[in-house]
């Protein structure tokens, strides 16, 4: 019964290494994973949101310095009592038929206006005013022209700041603030598209690598397979022992077990890719990787220096921070200005008409039936400077915060280069050494084959190195898996990541849908232009 079970689990076994061996051949490539991560990833999507977001911004600022509408209309109608002054006032004039002093006064007003403002602060405005007046006196007055009374008044008003809002810097500085934040966000969202490529990247290289453990896992159960055929007919011919027959079992199912994680562990590292690219779960079994697309290679790596320098100059979180520090000084330069006192130059000009309707009152403005012009000063100032300067003071102080953020990214940058640098050192000792351990394995377990072979060994300890082998073939597969990461994050410290992955700047361009480009990544530092 032993063995038509282990033969029966055997069979199961080889069909299941027979379907995920099917699973390897179909081919999805690194670079499709990549362009597609670009266009679908969902926080890069959230990050073109708030690059629109900060586009929008640049509009609601801009909308100041547009042309504007202001209307008024208004209705009075009152009937007053009229004092013993007021009644003298007015000539002694009441309401006709009316016993009591009472005054009428029915009133229609309006006001139309263009208004504009310019960047130097300068404000236009072309407008009219109109009135229909009705009321005791030109009813009943012999002065009275009309009744009732149109009144018009058609003019030009400019009013020019002289301390606070003067000058282009000053008006503008909403404009540049946004423009700068445009610019900061657009730059922000090209990082992460960096970091989403290298991440990308580095979860393929783990979905390769589980690929080759996996053959790893498998050349080991069909050894062990092949193992207890060769024990079960030494033991059925009485050449060989049940305990040998037993130990090369139990090495199968231990084997089995080992390739049924590596393979859970694949389908974990799929999904970890799968959420980078914005997939679901491969619930058909559909979807195959590319083994050939490999490990990335330390081919024209460049020198730690050449690393450090080309990141200093050209990665993108140093034309962020700039954006930043330039975003703080428009900052203050706005907080200054808000802490002068107000001195506004103001002169209009325009036309008089009084007729009996309301086209007569226009055309008689316009012949100059009578003018106006006028010019003033108009001052404002708080008396309390505490509150004033308190903009100022936190407005240099996030100008100084900026400066520190960008100072610390220069840093950062040499620190970045220099740990992944030394990282893919130590994946090549590690892989120096683990190429080493495979090779003493495999001889190792020759000689052990070898005695065992004679009669001489154990076949226990034939078992042992086969699975030693095995595990120094897995740390292998780790420890190149390792150095290619490692590269990855270099090329990622150096600024360098679309390049080396064979990504063109159009196609991040595209993909992003951003103008305006702020940032470039060249080539890196080994290869010719």
């Amino acid at each position: 019964m032993k063995s038509i079970s282990s033969v029966a689990s055997i069979g199961f076994f080889t069909c299941l290494l027979t379907v995920v061996e099917a699973e390897q051949t179909e081919l999805v490539s690194r670079h499709a994973s990549l362009r597609r991560a670009l266009r679908q990833n969902p926080e890069l999507q959230s990050e073109k949101e708030s690059v629109a977001i900060s586009r929008a911004q640049v509009r609601r600022e801009l909308l100041e310095f547009d042309w504007g509408v202001e209307a008024l209309a208004r209705y009075e109608d009152r009937t007053k009592p009229q004092n013993t002054r007021e009644y003298v006032a007015v000539g002694g004039v009441q309401i006709p038929g009316s016993s009591e002093r009472l005054f009428l006064d029915e009133n229609l007003t309006a006001r139309f206006g263009l208004k504009k403002k310019y960047s130097t602060g300068t404000i236009f405005e072309v407008g009219t005013r109109y009135s229909r007046l009705v009321n005791t006196l030109n009813q009943t007055s012999s002065s009275a022209l009309y009744t009732p009374e149109y009144e018009s008044f058609t003019g030009i008003t400019i009013t020019q700041p002289l301390l606070r809002g003067f000058g282009m810097d000053a008006n503008m500085a909403g404009v540049n603030i946004a423009h700068r934040r445009v610019a900061a966000q657009e730059v922000l969202t090209r990082v992460k598209a960096m970091n989403l490529a290298a991440e990308v990247a580095s979860r393929y290289s783990d979905i390769v690598a589980a690929d080759r453990v996996l053959k790893v896992h498998q050349k080991n159960i069909a050894l062990a397979n092949q193992m207890l055929k060769r024990n079960r007919e030494l033991l059925k011919s009485n050449e060989g022992l049940e305990t040998d027959v037993v130990t090369a079992e139990l090495a199968v199912y231990q084997r089995q077990d080992q390739y049924i994680a590596a393979a859970a562990d694949k389908i974990e590292r799929v999904n970890a890719l799968f959420g980078l690219i914005d997939r679901g779960p491969d619930l058909e079994g559909n979807t195959r990787f590319e083994p050939s697309a490999g490990f990335c290679s330390t081919k024209n790596l460049g020198t730690k220096r050449q690393l450090i320098e080309y990141g200093r100059t050209r990665r993108l979180d140093i034309a962020y921070y700039k954006h930043v520090v330039e975003t703080a000084k428009l900052n203050v330069l706005r907080a200054n200005d808000s802490t002068k006192a107000q001195l506004n130059l103001t002169g209009t000009v325009g036309l008089y008409g009084l007729a009996d309707n309301s086209n007569d009152s226009y055309k008689e403005a316009f012949d100059r039936q009578g003018t106006e012009w006028s010019i003033g000063l108009d001052f404002k100032m708080p008396l309390g400077r505490d509150g004033v300067t308190a903009a100022v003071d936190a407005a240099k102080a996030q100008k100084r915060q900026a400066e520190l953020e960008l100072s610390k990214a220069q840093r950062m940058i040499s620190l970045e280069v220099d740990t992944a640098f030394s990282r893919v050192d130590s994946a090549k000792q590690r892989i120096v050494t683990s190429r080493k351990a495979v090779d003493l394995a495999k001889k190792r377990l020759q000689q052990e084959q070898d005695l065992f072979d004679e009669g001489q060994g154990d076949f226990y300890r034939v078992v042992e190195q086969q699975q030693i082998l095995n595990d120094a073939e897995v740390t292998l597969v780790h420890s190149e898996a390792a150095l290619s990461k490692s590269v990855i994050m270099v090329w990622l410290a150096s600024g360098q990541i679309f390049t080396r992955l064979g990504i063109s700047l159009e196609e991040v361009e595209v993909a992003l849908a951003l103008a305006n480009g702020t940032g470039k990544q060249g080539e890196s530092p080994t290869e010719t232009k």
